[in-house]
């Protein structure tokens, strides 16, 4: 049973305005590598990153990364990418309270860290088949 936090939560997801859920993976990969943004010493015109290593493995060549988070490779490949897994994996991307509460997640884009388009991208890495996620 979902919590009344995490059902508030997944109310406030917004998703793609234009129903297009993927960019390009190669500047995905760029955000999930970048630590860029939303810390005291970054400049208010830097572009955030998504800081993805920290917590993820995204890539079978990644020497270092966190494990505060699951493991991320072979993403769209071990998932498929059906409407219901799309759509999970956006929200959990815009607002990870929507689906656990206690979530350590940032909440991309409800607290408007990254652009609608910097999702997309984050979506194309994960699902894409030729992404390094996927390989």
């Amino acid at each position: 049973m979902q919590s009344r936090i995490e059902k508030n939560n997944l109310k406030s997801i917004v998703y793609p305005s234009d129903g297009n859920y993927f960019g390009k993976w190669s500047e995905g990969e760029k955000i999930a590598q970048s630590g860029k943004g939303a810390t005291w010493s970054d400049k208010n015109e830097d572009v955030n990153g998504g800081s993805c290593y920290n917590c993820h493995q995204l890539d079978k060549k990644e020497i270092a990364y966190g494990n505060i988070g699951p493991s991320l490779y072979n993403y769209g490949k071990l998932r498929g990418n059906s409407e219901a897994v799309v759509k999970y994996t956006w929200g959990k991307l815009y607002n990870a309270k929507a689906f656990n509460a206690c979530s350590a997640m940032p909440r991309f884009g409800h607290f408007k860290l990254l652009t609608e388009n910097q999702i997309r991208d984050l979506m194309a890495l994960l699902f894409d088949p030729q992404s390094p996620v996927n390989q």
